[in-house]
């Protein structure tokens, strides 16, 4: 496990406080290249489902914290959603929801071929997580990083992503199983 910076450590215990997720857990630090800043990206298991796990990025790049729920490995998410965190859009006028294509084998492998950014309120998956938090100075949004099948992506990119949001709302989609089943 990484040492983590008081940032990284307050934000990880303030999102686990607030998920059905056991008190300790792991973390890694990710570089894009070795002279990149670095990224610490946690996790812990689920309570209600040891089988799973909360993986989220701990602000190292700033402006955003990506959640996500999994039955995948957590050090391949955790490496996912670096990578995600590397690539969404970012700063001040960066959207609170976006959906983008991502390709990646293992992604592919289980059906994915995208990455959804929404805030947790317009999802059920997270209704203790707040759309934003701030620590003194730093302030974050909060994303719920939900990975697409293809019919996902093209539903986001016609339709918008709020299109994205309310059939996850209306299909009950879940979000833990990372393996994709065709309807």
């Amino acid at each position: 496990m990484e040492s983590l910076g008081r940032l990284n450590a307050r934000i990880f215990v303030y999102v686990l406080e607030r998920l059905p997720a056991a008190e300790d857990g792991w973390t890694w630090t990710f570089r894009a290249a070795p002279d990149a800043p670095a990224q610490v990206v946690a996790a812990a298991p689920l309570t209600v489902d040891p089988g799973a796990a909360a993986v989220l990025t701990l602000g190292s790049l700033g402006g955003r914290v990506l959640v996500t729920l999994t039955d995948a490995e957590p050090a391949r998410m955790a490496a996912l959603l670096a990578r995600v965190e590397r690539e969404a859009p970012a700063g001040p006028s960066a959207p609170a929801d976006v959906a983008f294509a991502l390709e990646d084998p293992f992604l592919a492998e289980h059906g994915r071929a995208g990455v959804a950014l929404l805030p947790p309120s317009v999802t059920r998956f997270f209704p203790r997580l707040p759309d934003a938090v701030r620590f003194e100075d730093d302030a974050f949004a909060i994303s719920a990083a939900v990975f697409l099948s293809t019919d996902e992506l093209s539903l986001a990119r016609e339709h918008g992503v709020q299109a994205l949001a309310e059939r996850f709302h209306v299909a009950g989609r879940n979000l833990l199983r990372f393996a994709h089943r065709p309807r």
